[in-house]
This record gives structure tokens, sequence and C-alpha cells, in this order.
């Protein structure tokens, strides 16, 4: 079974990793210019991860992780 690892540091962000050992991350993508952002706030703290093959491997939330991922996920989350 995959292992989802959460991290999260003192200024709010956190990083989520779908895939470990997954190799670097070759592109990203910043959901705050969709224009769904407007109407969900949580859309402009995140980053999407892909690896070399465009597999999703990451979510990186880039501020307020607590306004955007669920306490129960914060709440086990590895403190950096």
């Amino acid at each position: 079974m995959a292992e989802i690892r959460v991290t999260l540091d003192d200024t709010g962000r956190a990083h989520i990793s779908l895939a470990e050992g997954a190799g670097e991350v070759r592109d990203t993508v910043a959901l705050d210019q969709l224009e769904e952002a407007q109407a969900v706030p949580a859309l402009d703290a995140l980053v999407l991860e892909f690896d070399f093959y465009g597999r999703l491997v990451g979510i990186e939330v880039t501020n307020a992780a607590a306004s955007v991922l669920p306490p129960s996920l914060l709440d086990a989350a590895e403190r950096t």
C-alpha cells in the first residue's frame, strides 16, 4: 500500500507527498490563476507537482495549511 507523507512547517506551509521515491518533480502547476480560485479560496494556496511522466506526485500548500487541509491530516503531519 502506498504511503502518503504530510509535512508541516512553522510558517503554515505543508507538503503532501503521494509517491515516496518517485524521483524528482519535473513540473508544477499553481492553481491560484484558475477562474474557480475566486469561488474556492483554498485553490490560491495549492501547487500540484508532477513527475517526468506527468503523474501527480505531490501537493504543496503554500500558506495557511490549517485553512486548506482537514484537521485530521494536519494532526498526523510530520513537523519540520
